[in-house]
């Protein structure tokens, strides 16, 4: 767990000599004497060069190690943090005891509980080792929750001092109480920090401790039936760009496929959307979209427990896969959509409102880009109006082009939110959460988008990706042309040029970025142009989808 004896033993310095820094400070708050003082100061330093031999040590165990046990560089990587906060706790009562010269006499500061603080730090303090070493997220647990006891401590002091103020009594003795009890309840911050720390040596995964309370009583029932975190393997956290992270879990005493859950953790307003799309995709095709586990929210976390997918993203499938299993999996996708698109197909009229969407992105394009905002431009007679120009035009034309029907759509339809399972030849739609009835085009232009967008340069893989596009794009068009609707095309380049704008702010290869930019403008300049000929004649040319 340690790595070496050497930090072992110094870690086990570290916390000795913080619990005695603890001590002493508390002594000095009940029998003030000036010799305490320097020595809590002395003290410090040796804390500090605890803190340094343990940080070079662990550098140099990774340097010259070549470390295989993850377990043990998660460790390190803990007792970073926890040695970080150890030196904050000690610092802490150095400006503890240097506060204390301030107090006229110990009689304001012992109508306060300040005894109590230095019970639940010294608690905290006292669990580190045993939580560390034993790989306890019980204790870790227990660690973390000193600091809501600290605060509810604090918020009763803090009213006292603050009723006592008004009356004007002993203004500058509390006002010095104040930042002695402040700092007491600044050391429940450092000890959740410790806690959390820990709780990421046990599990591999950074995790605050509201988020692994939601997590564990989603996991409770779901996976372990009554078991706790620490009873199954947690693999591959990874976030989002809407802040979600998404990972796997299984019981670590039956390891199996059938036994593994995706879980999803982060914002309950997305997670529950999510949920109730999931509901609504089962009730339209089920097995389309993973079944729903568990789902568990505490305050502003949620936990969302997933059937765990067999296959690969049709991403993955395009970068990597032959051809045929390519056209396989994309004649898949068509006859899916195509059946879903049917299903859910109401006679109303839906706008796409693809400007609006652009333009609440364009503040975040500008800021990666700032080079892309440019006003008009003058070559000798002729004059091409700014983007914002064109925007306007098309937010009027975005009114307009209504479609003629609306069905469920996926929402973020993009190439890395599609499973293809090869052996069963299945697919399964993820990332749901952003589902609803709408035009379908939203869909097609975010699908035609996600694979443009790639940053992959490789000549056989962009014909790929060129060829997915054009068969894509034809199967759309000949479902448009089966349903009637005249100005599919329209609405298309409306969708395009949103998709392509909005990813540029993902996108830090500035000469790729301004290819999806100029392209966007390039379909507002058609439309502009069309614009008194009739939409239904109105065509997006198939060479804006290729680079």
């Amino acid at each position: 767990m340690f790595a070496s004896e050497a930090i072992k033993k110094n870690f086990r310095f570290m916390t000795l000599q913080v619990r005695k820094q603890l001590e002493r400070t508390l002594h000095l708050l009940a029998e003030p004497a000036p010799d305490d003082i320097k020595a809590i100061a002395d003290s410090d330093d040796y804390i500090d060069s605890l803190k340094s031999m343990i940080e070079n040590d662990c550098f140099a165990y990774l340097a010259n190690e070549k470390v295989r046990d993850e377990r043990v560089v998660d460790a390190l990587r803990a007792l970073s943090v926890i040695t970080s906060n150890l030196e904050r706790l000690a610092d802490f009562s150095v400006n503890i005891a240097r506060q204390s010269q301030r107090l006229g006499g110990a009689r304001t500061l012992s109508r306060f509980g300040y005894r109590a603080y230095f019970e639940l730090v010294l608690e905290g303090v006292g669990l580190i080792d045993s939580a560390l070493l034993n790989r306890d997220s019980a204790q870790a647990l227990q660690i973390c929750h000193i600091e809501n006891a600290l605060d509810r401590l604090y918020g009763a002091d803090l009213e006292q001092i603050m009723e006592s103020l008004r009356t004007g009594r002993e203004v500058e003795n509390h006002i010095t109480v104040l930042f002695i009890l402040h700092y007491l309840e600044r050391m429940g911050d450092a000890l959740q920090n410790i806690g959390e720390a820990i709780i990421f040596a046990v599990l591999g995964e950074r995790l605050k401790i509201e988020q692994y309370r939601v997590l564990e009583d989603a996991i409770d029932g779901g996976v372990t039936n009554g078991g706790t975190l620490d009873e199954v393997e947690l693999d591959g956290i990874w976030g989002t760009r809407s802040g979600v992270r998404i990972g796997t879990v299984q019981d670590s005493d039956e390891a199996s496929a059938s036994q593994k859950v995706l879980f999803k953790e982060g914002n309950p307003e997305k997670l529950q959307a999510e949920k109730d799309s999931l509901h609504r995709w089962e009730q339209i095709v089920p097995g389309l979209a993973p079944r729903v586990v568990e789902y568990e929210q505490q305050g502003q976390d949620a936990a969302l427990l997933l059937q765990y997918l067999d296959g690969v993203t049709f991403q993955e499938l395009v970068v990597n896969a032959q051809p045929e299993v390519v056209e396989r999996a994309l004649s898949r996708i068509c006859a899916t959509l195509q059946h879903v698109w049917g299903l859910t197909r109401v006679p109303a009229p839906v706008s796409g409102k693809y400007l609006g969407q652009l333009m609440s992105r364009m503040d975040d394009v500008y800021r990666v880009h700032p080079d892309l905002r440019r006003g008009a431009v003058r070559i000798g007679e002729l004059v091409a109006p700014p983007l914002s120009d064109l925007l306007d035009f098309a937010r009027r034309v975005d009114v307009e082009l209504a479609a003629p029907f609306a069905v469920y759509i996926h929402g973020d339809f993009n190439l890395d939110n599609i499973i293809y399972n090869r052996a069963a030849d299945s697919l399964h739609f993820v990332d749901v959460h952003r589902s609803r009835e709408m035009d379908y085009v939203q869909d097609v232009s975010v699908f035609l988008v996600s694979g443009f967008r790639l940053p992959v340069f490789v000549p056989r893989v962009r014909r790929t990706l060129e060829y997915v596009a054009q068969r894509f794009l034809r199967f759309a068009r000949s479902y448009a042309d089966e349903q009637g609707d005249r100005i599919f095309e329209a609405r298309l380049a409306l969708g395009l040029t949103r998709s392509l704008i909005t990813s540029t702010r993902f996108e830090l290869n500035r000469a790729f970025a301004r290819a999806m930019y100029a392209r966007a403008e390039y379909l507002l300049r058609r439309l502009r142009a069309h614009s008194d000929q009739g939409w239904e004649h109105f065509t997006v040319p198939d060479s804006v989808l290729v680079y």
